[in-house]
């Protein structure tokens, strides 16, 4: 099996869409031209000795030898054989100097002795006295890029250069106003018309006074800072930082990254690129490995190799890799900043999709990616927009729309909006919800009682989804324990959703702030103690309820992002978290008490007598203390409500292996097996269960 890694004959693109295939061929026509720097001669004159006898010697002319072939040449940067006239690397973009072009004073010192890392002729060994010239990255037309490093910060550079330009005189520049004749002045139909290349004032591209205008210019953070500027031995010099930080393949990886992280440094990358187009340059094919996350969770780009300038003047290489857009390798003269879009969305793809680098097998045709439905059918719909007006091969389909294009026809600012609220809503989950009950195979009744509210909401871009279960599990048939569950229950969600935070699950408009844990349990807890003191009340109170009456109650608050619980008594609350089942709540009984305190094991509280003896309970007492607990959620998530009619005949182990394993497929699924098997267990008491998967 060949190493994929081996640079192949012709290209990534020659390869993939036969790209330069007629180059190649017109090419082979050609001629080998011999090598100016060796080789043999031409031809070579001979002349004879002269006759003996006096006579004039007579010269002929050598038969004409036929020219040796010029030596193949080999791409600086990744060894490939470079094809015959080539101007650029087929295979890994490097660009070959122009025939008869200047080599930097630098490279030329140092060629006999220090190869491909060529080092500055001085007697410091260094540029400027302080930067040492390291490893060749690139040249472009003249334009040469080092790694380097300042030798004052032991920081590394990149140190790019370029022959000085001989002095121009005055008489070069005057202008020459030539005499046109009355025919002359307005072009005919068929001349060409000149179009005018805006380039960046500092100077022609590529070129270091054209680079360095266009970092002044867009003037962004994420930009490289412009650390030293000088000539040395006849070469122009600019050095450049290289920004440190985790590269964005790592940062993007990183458990701690939400979506709202993540999107923001999309957001951040986009303005740099829309940055750059306000200076006159573009920049073919943004990739990932460009890219640097540092201080401040701030992106910045690391490499200015690939700036091109806005319009493209003509005859402009292109490297053509895959992350190119293709009116940059078809019809460059068309190309203009929605380039970047394309490059932008192959990042993007690259990212989220496929976690590696673009490769030739992603793509179902020239310039169309797999379609990301037919791996992923139910993909974020707002992904797959994002995705299909940026990499895509139709340049009318990409951003702006109709709307936004005419504020900013590039489309950056619609982009950047879009990813705004993709940050927003790639981390909140959908809610699967299902809610079952059973008497049981023993009681008469039942005495649980349960509520779930659902509520979805959505302005412009942004949706929300937010659900209440309220469970409450009646004490004693005698002392009407269902009166007393059913009368906590109303009183309940008649103080919540009095309460316009909660306007969201009554069709009024939910308050558009971010949750605060702290201000929900606050509300779920002054809930509870409401409840008990109206349930209190009535059992005192004739013709309302009977002398000791009283229950469990649940009170749980879930959004696209958290799950907030208040609780009193003996039922439960679980959140199932990347795989793992924790009890949010404890149990405000007698026997786990003695557990806490470590007086009891957990073994011997399951078959403890006194098990069932609350410490606490709605309308026990005029006054109870409710725990409160919080949690955030994430896609895959479980949160199970469920009175001690369940958690009496299922351990926890069971309930995380139905959820993880068995039944995650649905809510209803899962609910509807836990009461059968509730109920083939003997099922002593009502049972009941609210099942909310995370989606």
């Amino acid at each position: 099996m060949s190493d994929s890694n081996t640079p192949k004959t012709g290209g990534l693109w020659a390869r993939l869409f036969g790209v330069g295939a007629e180059t190649d061929e017109s090419n082979a026509e050609q001629p080998a031209q011999e090598d100016s720097s060796g080789g043999e001669p031409a031809a070579v004159a001979v002349a004879e000795a002269p006759p003996s006898n006096g006579e004039p010697a007579v010269v002929e002319a050598p038969a004409p030898v036929a020219e040796a072939p010029a030596p193949p040449q080999d791409c600086q940067a990744c060894g490939t054989t470079r094809q015959a006239n080539a101007s650029f690397c087929h295979d890994c973009g490097y660009m070959f100097p122009a025939a008869g072009s200047a080599i930097p004073a630098a490279k030329t010192a140092s060629a006999a002795s220090s190869g491909d890392s060529p080092m500055p002729a001085n007697s410091t060994g260094k540029l400027h006295n302080r930067f040492a010239l390291g490893d060749l990255i690139c040249e472009r037309m003249g334009v040469t890029r080092h790694r380097g490093v300042d030798t004052l910060t032991g920081e590394a550079v990149v140190i790019v250069s370029s022959p000085t330009p001989a002095p121009v005189s005055e008489a070069d520049t005057a202008p020459v106003v030539p005499i046109l004749t009355e025919e002359e002045i307005m072009p005919g139909f068929d001349d060409e018309v000149p179009v005018a290349v805006a380039l960046s004032g500092g100077g022609p591209w590529p070129s270091i006074a054209w680079e360095k205008t266009v970092i002044e210019e867009a003037n962004h953070p994420g930009l490289p800072r412009l650390l030293d500027q000088f000539s040395e031995n006849n070469t122009d010099y600019m050095v450049l930082e290289v920004p440190v930080g985790a590269v964005l393949w790592d940062a993007w990886d990183d458990p701690d990254a939400d979506s709202k992280m993540k999107y923001t440094w999309l957001q951040q990358i986009a303005a740099i690129l829309q940055a750059l187009h306000s200076a006159g340059a573009l920049y073919e094919g943004i990739r990932p490995d460009v890219i640097v996350v540092g201080d401040g969770n701030i992106p910045r780009l690391t490499d200015l190799t690939d700036l091109l300038p806005l319009p493209l003047p003509k005859g402009t290489p292109i490297k053509a890799t895959l992350y190119t857009a293709p009116e940059l390798i078809l019809s460059p003269e068309t190309a203009d900043a929605r380039a970047d879009l394309y490059s932008f969305g192959a990042l993007l793809y690259s990212l989220e999709y496929l976690h590696h680098p673009l490769e030739e097998k992603d793509f179902e045709r020239q310039f169309a990616p797999m379609q990301i439905t037919e791996r992923f059918p139910d993909v974020h719909p707002l992904f797959l927009r994002v995705i299909n007006k940026t990499f895509t091969r139709d340049l009318y389909t990409r951003f702006p729309t109709d709307e936004m294009g005419r504020t900013d026809p590039t489309g950056f600012s619609e982009l950047i909006k879009t990813l705004g609220v993709c940050g927003r809503a790639f981390d909140d989950v959908r809610l699967d919800i299902s809610a079952w009950t059973t008497t049981g195979m023993v009681r008469t009744g039942n005495e649980d009682a349960l509520t779930v509210l659902h509520g979805v909401d959505t302005r412009q871009d942004d949706l929300s989804e937010y659900a209440m279960v309220l469970l409450c599990d009646g004490m004693g048939g005698y002392e009407a324990g269902e009166l007393a569950a059913a009368m906590c229950l109303d009183e309940m969600r008649k103080f919540l959703l009095a309460n316009p935070i909660f306007g969201g699950l009554t069709g009024q408009p939910a308050p558009n702030e971010p949750v605060d844990p702290k201000k929900y349990q606050d509300i779920l807890r002054d809930a509870l103690k409401h409840a008990n003191k109206e349930v209190f009340n009535a059992s005192r109170t004739p013709g309302k309820g009977k002398r000791g009456m009283g229950c469990t109650a649940e009170c749980v608050y879930i959004d696209s992002r958290n799950v907030i619980a208040g609780h009193v008594g003996d039922s439960r609350v679980y959140h199932v978290h990347r795989g793992r089942l924790v009890q949010l709540t404890r149990d405000q009984t007698l026997v786990n008490r003695l557990v806490e305190l470590g007086q009891l094991t957990p073994e011997e509280a399951e078959d403890h007598p006194r098990k069932n003896e609350l410490q606490q309970a709605i309308g026990g007492q005029p006054d109870v203390n409710p725990g409160t607990y919080s949690g955030k959620l994430s896609r895959g998530d479980w949160v199970l409500v469920c009175s001690d009619g369940l958690s009496n005949h299922i351990t926890n182990k069971e309930l995380e292996t139905m959820l993880t394993r068995e039944a995650s497929n649905s809510a209803e699924e899962a609910a509807r097996r836990l009461l059968n098997l509730v109920n083939l267990r003997g099922a002593t008491d009502n049972a009941t269960v609210v099942l909310v998967r995370a989606s």
